[in-house]
């Protein structure tokens, strides 16, 4: 009893002298973090509910660069353009590997999003070369997407101006786009599996997990229960996966390399040519089907957010919305909907979508990255070991880059002749090698579902209720709190 007694404590003071060692290691110039909790550091700092505003307050307090301690982990936010310029574009390599993050783990560790160096290159390439040698220019994607809006404005149209909340089908109508990238078919809009993979994506989307501790520690999804809803939340992302997985197995049953019929198509021809010529290659399986659900995930997300934040300024924003239309009358021929090829004509509308962009702020920070070796920028030091996070909130609504940024005003890109300026101080997929993959298809689809809708339908609140909140909820992505709207047919 005594031995054991004596062992308990020399384990004790033993831990105490490694804590004690841990803690007191060299200090490196790092950032500045406002004052935390001993031991736990930051932990309460960056909650759900107020993290944009936090972010903000800190970004006022500290410059560009500021740092969240959370048990001896450094979360390190670099915000402003010419920050963020020098680093992810000038020094952009020194990025290295992606943390060890919940999102990775979820994404079982394979995939582009979750991945890096010579794989992360190899694949990422290798997703732009199939999609362009399947045809899918500016011509042939824009015909799947009108086609697709078609759809999408009938479904409008059965409303009859009675008020519905937009959102699920919004969503649905994104899903079908990236299913025809993929998949080579879109889904009906009443199809249960559409519905359940696009729901579940929401859910996801707007989980608590990602503000919770696991996220940069998932070693916690081991403690026992599920203190953090992570368990709950790995329930969900199985569950696409056997989705995604039913869906590819039905496509390799007909899979023919002398007929490629979309990206799937392209990836099993690739992997039949590698399993061919080499022993070892990493086209496995597991590859394509974490691949196939970031698409829908980031694709679908990303873009039907953007459009649904487009719908709430326009609703609190009826002027606005009425020029809209009146440029999309003077330009396009009654009884077709708005083309690519109308877009120079149409630079009000334009503008409109960059403001919704900039506005809209659907990913207010970047997911993690990590860097090959400590870096000085801006005279600190951000350590190898960090969690590097982008803050593109702080670029979009910066007021020297864009003056009232709070105010949703599209003629901030429109020079005095009326011609689209400015945009390119936006930052809403990031910038530099990690720049968001699917950036042109997401603002191709932003500007014919807007300026589509626009032209067919009048949007207004419902009668007698308020006007749906331009506070979002925050999860992986910012999204609409609700959406509400009648949209009265036009013609």
């Amino acid at each position: 009893m005594v031995e054991m007694d004596f062992y308990i404590i020399l384990m004790t003071v033993i831990g105490v002298l490694l804590l004690i060692k841990f803690m007191s290691r060299e200090r490196k110039k790092v950032p500045p973090n406002p004052p935390g909790i001993p031991l736990l550091g930051n932990i309460n700092t960056l909650r759900k509910e107020t993290m944009l505003s936090t972010m903000r307050k800190l970004h006022k307090q500290y410059g560009d660069l500021f740092s969240i301690n959370i048990i001896n982990q450094h979360l390190i936010f670099v915000g402003g353009y010419k920050t963020t310029y020098e680093l992810l574009v000038k020094k952009g390599d020194v990025l290295g590997d992606r943390p060890n993050f919940l999102t990775k783990q979820l994404l079982r560790n394979a995939g582009v999003f979750s991945t890096s160096g010579p794989l992360w290159k190899e694949h990422r390439t290798f997703c732009l070369t199939s999609l362009r040698s399947l045809g899918f220019n500016k011509g042939n994607l824009q015909t799947r997407i009108i086609e697709e809006i078609e759809y999408f404005l009938a479904e409008v149209e059965n409303t009859h101006g009675q008020p519905f909340d937009i959102q699920d089908l919004v969503s649905k109508s994104i899903a079908n786009v990236i299913s025809a990238l993929v998949f080579g078919k879109r889904f009906e809009l009443s199809d249960p599996t559409s519905a359940e993979l696009c729901l579940l994506l929401n859910a996801i989307f707007q989980s608590t997990v990602f503000h919770s501790p696991i996220f940069i520690f998932p070693f916690l999804k081991h403690l026992p229960g599920d203190l953090f809803g992570s368990k709950k939340l790995m329930k969900k992302v199985n569950r696409i996966f056997d989705i995604i997985c039913k869906v590819l197995d039905e496509h390799r049953s007909t899979f023919d390399e002398n007929n490629i019929r979309d990206f799937i198509d392209c990836y099993l021809k690739e992997q039949k040519k590698k399993n061919e010529a080499y022993k070892e290659h990493t086209f496995s399986d597991e590859q394509l089907l974490s691949t196939l659900v970031e698409f829908f995930s980031a694709g679908l997300e990303t873009t039907s957010t953007a459009i649904k934040w487009g719908i709430v300024y326009l609703m609190h924003n009826q002027e606005i919305q009425k020029r809209m239309r009146k440029e999309i009358e003077n330009t396009v021929a009654s009884g077709r909907l708005p083309t690519l090829e109308d877009k120079p004509k149409l630079p009000y509308c334009q503008a409109v979508c960059y403001e919704v962009l900039r506005l809209g702020n659907v990913s207010p920070t970047t997911s993690p990255h990590a860097l090959k070796h400590d870096v000085t920028l801006n005279g600190f030091v951000i350590p190898k070991e960090a969690f590097l996070f982008i803050d593109l909130d702080s670029i979009n609504m910066d007021p020297k880059i864009f003056p009232d940024p709070f105010s949703f005003k599209p003629e901030r890109f429109l020079s005095e002749d009326g011609k689209v300026t400015g945009t390119e101080k936006i930052c809403a997929f990031s910038m530099g090698r990690r720049v968001c993959l699917g950036e042109s298809v997401a603002k191709m689809e932003l500007f014919l579902f807007m300026t589509s809708l626009i032209q067919r339908f009048e949007i207004h609140n419902e009668a007698g209720k308020p006007l749906p909140s331009l506070k979002g909820n925050f999860g992986l992505t910012y999204t609409p709190q609700s959406l509400a709207a009648s949209y009265k047919k036009i013609f």
